[in-house]
């Protein structure tokens, strides 16, 4: 596996200009854009807690009534917290195991959630203004595992920085998540699945390039591993390792 180090990305871009197929580099910055939405890091490669991964987190433990680090109060059944230039807000009505509504904490068993998030993300190697909105269902919160469903809307611009180019590219997506669980107990994901339809338009400049631009559309699909990974295919042949943890993103074939 070859870790993506985005040097090269655009490098072929001025050859399929005008394609809505995708080349190797730009399913490399679909692959990291997909990343920066799910477990987006700190520089180092450390863990700022930001993302998908980290809103269900958050949002399975304001359901019952744990507030995380750095998250406060901004009206009934409303959060928001701000980590690495985004900030993030949470709307949350939570039921009982009987199906009717009760303030959120230890006996809620499902809650309804909208998440949203915008800011910018920045790297060594990218820059990325993220903007999420979305709608996720929790159930068994009184169970070891708690499931998540829903659907969202992802829009955003991501540069990625080499060398000698610079390669921008503008994504909107829509996400939908089947089945994905996380333990009640130390609130991470399990396992589960998302799968996005992305659309994208980028342009690439600097030296050595055709100041080329292309737009290109991407199916993807994320499948979450208990192991704090998750796979991650592109149009069912391009396949990439995330970790979940720092967010970097890896090639695997």
């Amino acid at each position: 596996m070859n870790r993506i180090t985005l040097i090269t990305v655009g490098l072929s871009i001025a050859a399929c200009s005008s394609s809505n197929k995708a080349t190797p580099e730009q399913y490399d910055a679909t692959a990291q854009a997909i990343a920066s939405t799910t477990a987006t890091s700190g520089s180092g490669g450390t863990s700022s807690g930001g993302g998908d991964v980290a809103s269900m987190a958050d949002s399975a433990s304001l359901a019952l009534g744990v507030m995380p680090t750095g998250i406060s109060i901004t009206g009934d059944g409303h959060f928001q917290s701000t980590r690495l230039g985004v900030t993030y807000n949470y709307s949350i009505t939570c039921k009982n195991v009987a199906g009717v509504v009760s303030v959120c904490g230890p006996t809620t068993d499902q809650a309804a959630v909208s998440v949203s998030w915008s800011g910018n993300v920045t790297s060594e190697s990218l820059d990325a203004s993220v903007t999420r909105n979305g709608d996720w269902s929790i159930t068994g919160l009184q169970t070891d595992t708690a499931t998540f469903a829903g659907d969202s809307d992802f829009s955003f611009d991501l540069a990625l920085r080499g060398p000698n180019a610079t390669a921008a590219y503008s994504f909107d997506a829509s996400a939908s998540y089947h089945a994905v669980r996380i333990s009640t107990h130390e609130h991470k994901v399990i396992d589960g699945s998302v799968s996005y339809d992305l659309s994208a338009h980028g342009a690439v400049t600097g030296s050595g390039t055709n100041n080329a631009d292309a737009s290109f559309e991407v199916h993807a699909e994320l499948t979450f591993h208990a192991d704090h990974t998750a796979a991650l295919v592109l149009d069912g042949s391009q396949h990439y390792t995330l970790n979940l943890d720092t967010g970097i993103v890896v090639r695997a074939n």
